[in-house]
């Protein structure tokens, strides 16, 4: 089971490679191979979650006619997309 509160994001893509490799073995049984899915899933639902988090945090400082702002990474983007519009 994953421990959502101590687990850091590369422990968990490690995780997610032992199990890729475990789910290589062709002895493994049905079930055995059902969980060790089930547990890659929830993995790799928190790297995402993760991910995303991070993404939202990340902050940038963009220069428009007005001065210096600062921009979470989401709304930075639109930003420049749009031509500061």
């Amino acid at each position: 089971m994953i421990k959502n509160d101590s687990l850091s994001f590369e422990e968990a893509l490690r995780k997610i490679e032992q199990i890729l490799k475990q789910l290589e073995n062709k002895e493994l049984d049905l079930e055995e191979a059902i969980n060790l899915y089930e547990e890659g899933l929830k993995l790799i639902h928190f790297c995402e979650e993760k991910l995303k988090n991070a993404r939202t945090r990340i902050e940038v400082i963009l220069k428009d006619k007005e001065g210096f702002k600062l921009e979470n990474l989401e709304k930075a983007y639109e930003l420049l997309k749009n031509g500061f519009k």
